[in-house]
């Protein structure tokens, strides 16, 4: 049993009474950054899904910052070989978005692919993201593909991979972009059939000089994400060689119960050379990503 927070009684374990707290409903992010500036240990509220959990865990907002009302933060956009995505954008809005659709058909089907029908309809990138849980795909995603995080509306601005940095938990402020340069990839694919066990995202780009470069993000849903970065120096991909490459990366932390540092990168090389092959066939054939 629990005693309900306002001293109500006793209630079933599963069920009871969360303290006060001072809701905001701010229209536009201007007035979003004042409540936080106001209230800095605000906590935001985007699509919710998350925040039920961590409510669950313990947490117990004094204050809450909802962001269901500004518009501007759905926005998705693809200017200048750069793709914007709002951070309130669903999972499936942005998985079906045209605009998203035609700057990288591959995102669009490796968002398709993540999560459960009714989280997809109400759970957000941005709460995905800035919720630093292991086992949330977006990390991994947007890791590969070099995305950058805009916050405080442009005030500062850091890569995705930045996320699993020692002192992440720590890094505050309202995330209003999310941006992922399209004028030099050339291709990305997601693997997750690994899933829970492993998962990687990866990414080829072209360097001015027409050689490839390539960046994947492998992580599980019991460990942060790792970086794995090989630059090829050459115009065609190896396969065999550049997946032993990003494999050998995997520092041995990566290791968990479910496996060791040797099975992970095993499973990352075989990953990642699935990835590059599929890369391969399509750049020989049709040339598009």
């Amino acid at each position: 049993m629990r005693t309900q927070a306002l001293g109500a009684g006793l209630v079933a374990q599963s069920q009871f009474a969360m303290a006060p707290f001072r809701l905001h409903r701010p229209t536009t992010i201007a007035d979003a950054l004042a409540i936080m500036s106001e209230h800095p240990n605000a906590v935001i509220a985007a699509g919710c899904t998350d925040l039920v959990a961590r409510i669950r865990e313990g947490c117990a907002p004094q204050a809450l910052v909802s962001l269901q009302k500004i518009d501007e933060l759905r926005a998705i956009s693809h200017e200048a070989g750069v793709l914007h995505i709002g951070p309130m954008a669903t999972h499936y809005v942005g998985s079906t978005d045209a605009i998203v659709g035609n700057a990288i058909p591959s995102l669009a089907a490796a968002w398709a692919s993540i999560a459960t029908v009714r989280i997809r309809y109400t759970a957000t990138v941005g709460g995905n993201l800035m919720a630093r849980r292991y086992r949330y795909e977006m990390p991994l995603v947007l890791g590969a593909l070099g995305a950058e995080l805009i916050i405080d509306a442009g005030a500062t601005s850091r890569p995705v991979a930045s996320l699993w940095a020692h002192n992440a938990s720590t890094q505050r402020g309202l995330l209003t972009d999310i941006t992922v340069r399209t004028d030099d990839l050339v291709w990305f694919g997601y693997e997750r059939s690994m899933r829970p066990t492993a998962t990687v995202a990866l990414a080829v780009r072209r360097n001015p000089d027409g050689t490839l470069q390539v960046r994947a993000q492998s992580g599980s849903e019991y460990r942060h994400g790792f970086a794995l970065t090989a630059e090829t120096g050459v115009t065609e991909l190896d396969p065999l060689e550049l997946s032993a490459r990003l494999a050998r990366q995997l520092p041995d932390d990566c290791a968990d119960y479910t496996g060791s540092a040797e099975y992970r990168r095993h499973l990352v090389r075989v990953l990642t050379r699935r990835l590059l092959t599929a890369a391969c066939a399509q750049l020989k054939g049709a040339g598009t990503r």
